[in-house]
């Protein structure tokens, strides 16, 4: 793939407040019950559980919105969107645009990136120096963290994932993952892995976070909608609406209602909202 970022970084933030400008004041107008309205939206794992909460309030304002959905990793998602499967993914890591096919994207959200672990350990708090050195095999027992003496199971996403892609961006840098690290195949899996290891540390969105897992404070902040909204905690990544073409009709619709005060309700159950 060919790097534009300066191109896409200028089409983002302009696409966005043209968007937001046009934004009306109440949300707009319910699409009649009679009409029948296909939306073909995909999302990363991370990502899924914001489509899910959108979906089901903007169905009960309009519907006669029928929604067609898929979900797994970057990749795939990305590949259901360049060969014309999908219409726009949901995504918590914006990818580089492919030459052949410039991508267009439409900030929703913003996620958490939580660092979990088993909701038996202790440790109180850990910086990104110290996720850092976890993951790169230069720290092996909780101990060394202020934990207790229990010998750490470090998991990763997959390549190809957008959380992945997400945590090494935020985290690790051009530094590589130790070569001992597990790998999950998805967010659900991760959560299982983790909360099935006592020394286990792993990552998820936050809007995967419950009771199985407890998430870490870093820079002794917890991962909640308020403090990713404010940007206090530092794990913070963006949540897009990625596709080929600017929206129209029904998914324009969808778009500007996802940033309306009524959209923003179901925004902010799980992740953090923009304007707040």
């Amino acid at each position: 793939m060919q790097r534009q970022p300066r191109r896409r970084k200028r089409a983002i933030a302009l696409l966005a407040l043209a968007l937001m400008s046009c934004t009306p004041p109440s949300s707009p107008a319910a699409t009649p019950a009679t009409d029948t309205v296909q939306l073909r939206l995909n999302a990363t794992t991370s990502a899924l559980p914001l489509l899910n909460d959108l979906i089901s309030g903007y169905s009960r304002r309009s519907p006669g919105a029928a929604f067609e959905t898929a979900s797994g990793n970057l990749d795939a998602m990305l590949g259901s969107l360049l060969q014309t499967e999908t219409s726009y993914i949901l995504s918590t890591h914006l990818p580089d645009s492919p030459s052949m096919a410039p991508l267009m994207a439409w900030p929703l959200a913003y996620d958490g990136l939580a660092i979990i672990t088993h909701p038996a350990n202790p440790t109180p708090t850990l910086t990104p120096e110290q996720l850092r050195r976890v993951y790169q095999g230069q720290i092996q027992n909780w101990s060394q963290l202020g934990g207790p003496s229990l010998d750490l199971t470090v998991v990763s996403r997959e390549p190809g994932s957008g959380a992945r892609a997400e945590f090494e961006r935020m985290v690790m840098g051009q530094r590589s993952l130790s070569q001992t690290v597990q790998i999950a195949p998805d967010s659900e899996t991760m959560v299982e892995i983790i909360a099935d290891r006592p020394g286990g540390i792993g990552y998820v969105s936050m809007s995967y976070l419950d009771g199985r897992v407890h998430p870490l404070r870093i820079n002794n902040v917890m991962p909640t909608p308020e403090t990713v909204s404010s940007a206090l905690y530092p794990l913070r990544s963006t949540v897009y609406l990625i596709g080929l073409r600017e929206p129209e009709g029904a998914y324009l619709d969808f778009l500007l209602w996802a940033q309306t005060p009524a959209g923003e309700e179901f925004v902010g159950r799980r992740y953090g909202v923009l304007n707040r």
